[in-house]
């Protein structure tokens, strides 16, 4: 089996769990999708979102997901604070993020437009608009600069809605067997024992205490929550919500 990790940091013990038991390939959500589609890969990690957009079966077990705080998926500004109308730089990362927070900003009778830009990180997409949406590594990265960090999109989606974020879901276009799905929830429960090397690959780009603070949120295991939470954006999908 090959198996789709995404290639960011919030990844990182999980890969090392695995790296000996199965072939993996780390690449972004979006190429692991290609691949599941085009039978590159047996099975991956996908946006949430864009899984529920396609026709693969959803595989119960490694995700990425939070309690509530994730501080990978924050709203920014320089110098804003958040305002009755608002225009979001947003990127071709941030999928599900973008919707979570689209959730958000209805419930707060905010009128917004997310504007596509082609960076990833804070300080070029703040060149071009008063807030910006990022997440994963160049998120965290955040933390070491002087920004106004307006929203943790995690929290404020547990806070309004009651579920946990689930930004990812394994995917597949066939059921796996038994002993498969075993050896990626293997991978999940022994992940822990690599989150301090994890944290010592990644310190050179991200404080330490962040880094520590944010292994710590990240949940691999699938269970009711997640579920819940999958069924919920479903169905607001479906609903145009």
């Amino acid at each position: 089996m090959i198996y789709g990790i995404i290639d960011l940091i919030h990844s990182d013990p999980l890969y090392f769990s695995l790296k000996n038991d199965i072939d993996i390939k780390r690449e972004s959500a979006r190429d692991i999708l290609n691949d599941i589609e085009h039978d590159k890969i047996d099975a991956g990690m996908v946006s949430l979102v864009s899984f529920l957009r396609s026709k693969l079966n959803l595989i119960k077990t490694g995700n990425i997901h939070t309690l509530n705080n994730t501080i990978s998926t924050i709203l920014v500004s320089n110098k804003n604070h958040l305002k009755k109308s608002m225009e979001i730089g947003v990127t071709s990362m941030t999928e599900t993020t973008s919707f979570y927070l689209s959730l958000i900003l209805k419930k707060m009778n905010i009128e917004f437009k997310f504007k596509k830009s082609d960076y990833i990180d804070s300080h070029n997409i703040l060149k071009e608009n008063d807030y910006a949406l990022v997440i994963g590594d160049e998120a965290l990265k955040t933390y070491s600069y002087k920004y106004n960090i307006l929203m943790d999109i995690g929290h404020e989606f547990s806070r309004l809605y009651n579920l946990v974020p689930v930004y990812a879901v394994t995917a597949s276009k066939y059921n796996l067997n038994k002993d498969e799905i075993a050896i990626i929830n293997n991978g999940i429960k022994n992940s822990k024992n690599f989150i301090r090397k994890s944290i010592e690959k990644n310190r050179d780009k991200i404080r330490e205490n962040v880094l520590e603070y944010y292994y710590k949120a990240i949940i691999y295991d699938y269970n009711f929550e997640v579920e819940n939470t999958i069924n919920f954006i479903r169905n607001s999908l479906l609903n145009n919500i």
